[in-house]
């Protein structure tokens, strides 16, 4: 060949160069391409940004429209296919005021007290009425103190079951409403209340001493609540996007999802707007890599988790003749730095996931395929469907007291630690979609109620 000639492969060998390069498919080159795009183009923190405004996400009000909006939109600049909406309606709730004040001399007024979900607004002058503690609000708890609970507020500890639970029990002993007290160390953390609009107040205080040494003592101690909520139906919508599948195998699913809602004391950052630009991460990579995966790849934001997994339930609801084709579900809920895969009773699939693990040994993972248990997020619809469900467990730092509080900004979470997180969960995607046999399987339906 002369000196200055030049040896020009044809197209197509030059695409079998690239794809045999390490004896790698298209899909494990597609693979450490997203991790790249992740690792050193990150999107993460500007989309996090975008999300964490004042006010928060909260289901049904105009900052969570405009959230679904913006995902909507980035999932199309990425070049996601299929973005869509799904709307549901639900009841929405929100509180104007809150005051709680311990009737003693001079009165004690808590600042920084809030309401707790679907509590309806109190007459004029709010409610007035005796305490009676139940410590941490167990079944026994309350029937210890049955006969004094009629008419009267139960103090519980925050602590023991959920706070719908007690809630439950004050209405079934009669009880006017209830006040939850943080540990010492805490401020108020806001949550939910009851299942649906209910007169019976409910409100959570910071810790409080010398009130807990008066009852001890014997004293009788009364309290008035005075809130003003909102309680309205409204119709929030989960968004959804996917990279479509190619071949006999596009009708499965891989779903990848994390709640876009936030409650509205603060920005909403941590909860749950990490595990919300995460999920859109993983999407931007995996879709920038021109991946054509053998199964379908869907994300999903889903709206109405803090108010009860009003837009999971109804995702799931509405689409009972696709659950036999999702794979697995992927749930993104204050992700962190990652440290632990697991699945929520499925063995079926831990030798998959220990051999990613092992692959994975540069994330540090933990070698251990964990068995998860609850049901209060976004993944306990599909559970309770028998579908598969997995998570990530990770370290969300010392950002996470600001869980539900006042200071839930963007400045609290590590944005740093959860990028790989990112990675993590585009690797596991990749590798689940494309797996040569579905590792899974649907198991019964389960009747186990949400907490």
């Amino acid at each position: 060949m002369p000196r200055n000639a030049r040896f020009v492969a044809p197209a197509g060998a030059t695409a079998l160069l690239i794809i045999l390069g390490g004896c790698r498919t298209p899909g494990e080159h597609a693979e450490r391409f997203a991790v790249g795009e992740i690792m050193l183009h990150s999107h993460f923190a500007a989309n996090l940004r975008a999300l964490s405004v004042p006010g928060g996400r909260l289901s049904g009000t105009e900052n969570a429209r405009q959230a679904e909006e913006f995902i909507a939109a980035q999932a199309r600049s990425y070049g996601l296919r299929n973005v869509r909406f799904h709307a549901f309606e639900m009841h929405c709730w929100r509180d104007r005021t809150t005051d709680i004040t311990l009737l003693v001399d001079p009165p004690r007024r808590y600042e920084g007290a809030v309401a707790l979900g679907r509590t309806q607004s109190t007459p004029p002058g709010g409610v007035t009425a005796e305490l009676v503690d139940v410590g941490d609000g167990r079944p026994e708890d309350f029937a210890a103190k049955a006969e004094r609970l009629a008419g009267r507020f139960a103090l519980t500890r925050d602590a023991g079951p959920t706070r719908w639970r007690k809630l439950e029990l004050v209405r079934q002993y009669g009880g006017t409403g209830m006040l939850v007290m943080m540990p010492p160390e805490r401020e108020p953390v806001i949550g939910n209340g009851h299942a649906e609009p209910r007169p019976e107040p409910a409100a959570v205080i910071r810790h409080d001493a010398d009130l807990l040494a008066r009852l001890a003592g014997g004293e009788t101690l009364r309290l008035n609540m005075s809130l003003e909520t909102e309680n309205w139906v409204c119709r929030p919508r989960n968004v959804i996007a996917e990279i479509p599948g190619r071949g006999p195998y596009a009708y499965e699913v891989i779903i990848v999802c994390a709640h876009l809602d936030s409650w509205h004391l603060a920005e909403g950052a941590l909860d749950n707007g990490s595990g919300s630009t995460t999920v859109l991460e993983v999407a931007r990579a995996l879709a920038s890599s021109g991946w054509r995966p053998r199964r379908t790849v869907r994300f999903i934001w889903f709206m109405g988790e803090e108010l009860g997994l009003c837009g999971s339930e109804a995702y799931v609801r509405d689409h009972a003749d696709e659950l036999d084709d999702i794979v697995a579900v992927i749930n993104l809920d204050m992700p962190g730095r990652p440290q632990q895969i697991g699945h929520y009773g499925h063995p079926e699939i831990e030798p998959f996931l220990q051999r990613f693990v092992s692959d994975l040994s540069a994330y540090g993972l933990s070698p251990e395929i964990r068995t998860f248990r609850g049901t209060r997020s976004d993944h306990a619809p599909f559970m309770r469907a028998g579908v598969c469900a997995l998570a990530i467990a990770g370290d969300i730092g010392p950002g996470g007291r600001h869980y539900h509080t006042t200071g839930d900004t963007y400045d609290t979470v590590d944005r740093q630690g959860t990028i790989p997180t990112a990675a993590v969960v585009a690797t596991l995607v990749r590798r689940l979609a494309d797996a040569d046999e579905r590792p899974t399987v649907r198991l019964p339906s389960s009747s186990d109620a949400a907490e």
